[in-house]
């Protein structure tokens, strides 16, 4: 398939260089790369580390285009990223990440009919695809003396390590708020017009197993430095203990 890659990074050359030599491994070199579009916002690091992440994206491909924006943020640059794509399939993937399974042509087959994302299972999201089958969604809920009913369910899209149509992700980013977490965009209430054009979608839990194929690594880094990451009411930000 042909993908373009995006990737959303901090100056943690350490992370990003053990993220590229697993996904070029084992992902990557399956598919037919178009182009490649990298963010590194400023933060964590110094400017030092982000030449050092520069350094390596373009080690690892011929000629990257890379944003270093003068202020950091993780909508802004998802935005940014997902708007530059052109090709049919975009993968999309953070700076600290691993595969622990080959992301190969099996991926391709996901994409069919309504299903506009294939998103990498990862135990971090606890996705009970054995109990709830391979279709990410969330349920809608009517509270009736005191007891939760299901009324009907919602497309959850997600901005972990995924491949999405390239045309939807373009649609998507043409549709993002930077006031708010990307990720909670596609459900939390708080932009009704990318809830909208989602709605009709479905994401793909890959996991030709049942097991995780993707693992986060960047959960001990922060947690090693003692660093959180903070939503109130949809927004992220980064906060030290």
């Amino acid at each position: 398939m042909d993908i373009d890659i995006t990737i959303v990074a901090g100056r943690r050359p350490d992370l990003l260089q053990r993220t590229l030599e697993s996904f070029s491994q084992n992902a990557f070199h399956f598919h037919n790369v178009i182009n490649v579009y990298a963010n590194i916002d400023p933060i964590f690091g110094d400017a030092e580390d982000e030449a050092k992440c520069i350094a390596l994206l373009q080690t690892h491909f011929k000629s990257p285009i890379i944003h270093t924006p003068d202020t950091a943020g993780f909508t802004a640059a998802v935005k940014r990223l997902w708007q530059g794509t052109t090709a049919d399939y975009v993968f999309h993937l953070e700076d600290d990440w691993i595969a622990l399974d080959t992301l190969d042509q099996r991926v391709e087959s996901c994409f069919s009919g309504d299903i506009k994302q294939v998103s990498f299972h990862t135990a971090n999201q606890n996705w009970d695809i054995r109990r709830k089958g391979h279709l990410h969604r969330g349920k809608h809920h009517l509270k009736f003396l005191g007891i939760r009913i299901p009324t009907g369910s919602y497309t959850k899209f997600t901005t972990s390590p995924s491949i999405i149509d390239g045309n939807v992700a373009r649609g998507c980013a043409e549709r993002m708020d930077v006031a708010f977490d990307p990720e909670k965009q596609f459900y939390s209430n708080v932009n009704k017009t990318i809830e909208s054009y989602i709605s009709g979608f479905n994401n793909y839990i890959f996991s030709p197993e049942g097991v995780p194929v993707v693992e986060d690594t960047g959960r001990d880094w922060r947690d090693q430095r003692g660093i959180q990451k903070k939503i109130v009411n949809a927004a992220s930000s980064w906060v030290n203990n």
